[in-house]
């Protein structure tokens, strides 16, 4: 079994409620533990499903917490896009975004490792995986700014995205506080917003 061997596909009922199963297991168990010390085999007596069964529509373990990472990000994505109450400006929808974001993984933390995993992962089958997990983060920030031009929405996104994945890597990896992960994603979106302040 090579890496660039893709699952098959579930067609019938029955087949995408086991896939269904295993996903949703091998999502359990992360809650549980970190992603190195999931055994495919737990994950296929967690389903109760044989491990060939798991095999076939996931060849490796990369391919299947690649499916577990973009389903969960789906009902992420969701919180993320949630318009804060009272927040009246662009600076105010991203800052909630960026803050929902480390919210959910301070309460996740093994997802966020999971990240760091997969992203460097060359399986083009993972690849895809992760690079529509990214994309749909980046378009989720995007639809806070209402009122920013179009032309630099995705531009916003994607700065603000890529400077909070190192402060998370720094809180994940290096045990820095969450408090100075807040700190820093505030003076981003306020440099953003208000741009640098002039030397005197």
């Amino acid at each position: 079994m090579t890496l660039q061997d893709v699952g098959a596909e579930a067609r019938t009922p029955s087949q995408l409620a086991r896939r269904e199963r295993i996903v949703a297991a091998a999502t359990e168990l992360l809650d549980e533990r970190e992603y190195e010390r999931i055994q495919i085999r737990d994950v296929a007596d967690a389903a109760s499903v044989a491990l060939g069964t798991l095999y076939r529509y996931f060849p490796s373990k990369q391919q299947l917490y690649a499916e577990v990472l973009l389903d969960w990000s789906r009902s992420f994505d969701t919180r993320v896009r949630a318009r804060p109450n009272g927040a009246t400006t662009d600076a105010d929808r991203l800052r909630a975004a960026l803050r929902r974001t480390v919210r959910a993984y301070e309460k996740h933390p093994n997802f966020f490792r999971l990240i760091s995993a997969l992203e460097v992962v060359t399986d083009p089958s993972v690849a895809d995986r992760y690079a529509d997990f990214a994309s749909q983060y980046a378009e989720a920030l995007a639809t806070a700014l209402v009122d920013t031009a179009e032309e630099d929405r995705h531009a916003i996104a994607f700065v603000s995205s890529t400077v909070l994945g190192t402060l998370l890597r720094s809180w994940s990896l290096r045990g820095t506080p969450i408090s100075q992960v807040y700190e820093r994603i505030d003076e981003v979106v306020d440099l953003i917003f208000s741009g640098p302040r002039t030397g005197g």
